[in-house]
């Protein structure tokens, strides 16, 4: 005789908790965070370093990235080809980027090996040698960048879309790494100016996370202690503002498929809507069947993929429908999208909201499980000006986000009515159908 059957009870998971790092200061005023994590044996160290964008000078926007991918061309103490193999010898890994908020430079070390990999990126932000011949080939590489960016049509969609959402007078309504024009005008003493102006200890922060038996503030006070901080120019971070809704297609000749970017101006993370507005998304276009998907990609086939993708800066955001599809459908698939958002008529149900909660809190113990996770996340929230004990109220704002509330934060930032709209495809097969459709759109080269 068989047993009866008896099942395990499935029960909720219990509340996780993002463990917040020890917060310490050097002498020098460097900030440190340093995240404990049991079992990570590879050390993740991100440098931020208060160096926005804005700070370029006029007419040399991509002199910050420019630097940034210097540095590790040869210090002094390891010149040329030295660093790289002083790098590779101890196991680390070293990668950076300039950002709208700040410098950011990433370092992968065995635990081990940690003091001699914070000594090494020490050396590279402090004394690096900016060989000329080193900033014009990366000046070369940073050109061949951008044009090989400018043939991708979902790059141009991209930086089109941050232009017609963010007035000009901002340096966030650019490419991060500077346009053609600009990149072309560097020179070398450009790049050693920016960096003796702005690469200092003042704002800066360091932060480590692994598992460590070590004394990290020692540690840390070797590599940066005796990096002096000296007199610099003064500045506030950018507030960008948006523009009004525009309507452009961007002309790409004979391609047989349209980049779609259908949004505006979004909100940061400091914003009281922002655990809706994820909720919202998610809804929308976040999950596999979200509302966007299951229409334009499992009903009508038009597009492998469609998202509602919500970028938040330092202060404000973008927010936008972002999908490609065939040329011949895309006047039909705009008009879908923009019914899919007209949230008011439908609003988000009870079951939309109880599947983003689920998702996005039940993911957050698997996003966060290794150490490399942890430093880039505490580096983007101090980066955006925001306290690392935003993840756990935020999981828990998520928590309390409702049908109604997710509805009316998706209808305040997309208005049907209000919405701008980016199209990158062949303007001669697309401009008189959009025109018909009730976009008016004006074509750009």
């Amino acid at each position: 005789m068989r047993r009866p059957e008896r099942r395990p009870e499935v029960k909720p998971p219990m509340r996780w908790q993002f463990r917040e790092p020890d917060r310490l200061w050097l002498d020098n005023g460097m900030q440190l965070l340093l995240a404990h994590r049991e079992g990570q044996y590879i050390a993740s160290v991100a440098l931020l370093l208060d160096s926005p964008l804005s700070l370029e000078p006029s007419g040399r926007h991509g002199v910050a990235t420019i630097t940034q991918r210097c540095v590790d061309e040869g210090t002094v103490s390891h010149p040329g080809p030295a660093f790289s193999e002083a790098l590779e010898d101890i196991g680390a890994e070293l990668s950076g980027a300039a950002g709208f908020s700040a410098t950011e430079f990433y370092l992968d070390v065995p635990v081990a090996r940690l003091d001699e990999g914070l000594a090494l990126l020490a050396e590279a932000v402090r004394e690096p040698l900016l060989d000329p011949t080193d900033v014009r080939r990366h000046q070369q590489l940073r050109l061949a960048e951008i044009e090989q960016a400018e043939s991708n049509s979902a790059h141009r969609a991209n930086l089109s879309f941050r232009a017609a959402c963010i007035q000009r007078r901002f340096r966030a309504a650019e490419a991060p790494g500077g346009d053609r024009e600009q990149v072309a005008a560097i020179e070398p003493s450009d790049v050693v100016e920016f960096h003796a102006r702005h690469y200092r200890p003042e704002g800066a922060t360091l932060v480590i996370s692994g598992a460590f038996g070590r004394d990290l503030p020692a540690l840390a006070a070797d590599a940066f202690g005796d990096w002096l901080p000296e007199p610099g120019p003064a500045f506030l971070h950018q507030t960008p503002a948006p523009r009004r809704p525009h309507l452009w297609l961007v002309d790409r000749p004979g391609s047989v498929q349209a980049d779609l970017r259908l949004g505006g101006f979004g909100i940061d993370r400091s914003d009281p809507r922002w655990a809706d507005i994820q909720v919202g998304t998610h809804a929308l276009g976040g999950a596999f069947l979200s509302r966007l998907n299951k229409v334009l990609r499992e009903e009508k086939g038009f597009t492998y993929g469609v998202h509602l993708v919500n970028t938040p800066l330092r202060d404000g955001g973008l927010i936008s429908v972002q999908g490609s599809f065939r040329t011949e459908v895309l006047p039909e698939a705009l008009d879908l999208a923009r019914r899919q958002l007209d949230v008011v008529s439908a609003p988000i149900t009870v079951a939309e909201v109880q599947d983003a909660v689920s998702f996005t809190n039940g993911v957050a113990p698997l996003r966060y499980s290794t150490a490399q996770a942890v430093t880039e996340r505490i580096a983007q929230l101090t980066a955006a000006g925001v306290s690392v004990d935003f993840v756990n109220a935020n999981a828990y704002a998520i928590t309390q986000v409702t049908p109604e509330s997710a509805t009316a934060a998706l209808a305040e930032l997309l208005p049907p009515d209000q919405l701008t709209l980016v199209v990158v495809g062949d303007a001669d097969r697309l401009h008189q159908p959009l025109v018909e459709a009730g976009w008016p759109v004006s074509v750009k080269a």
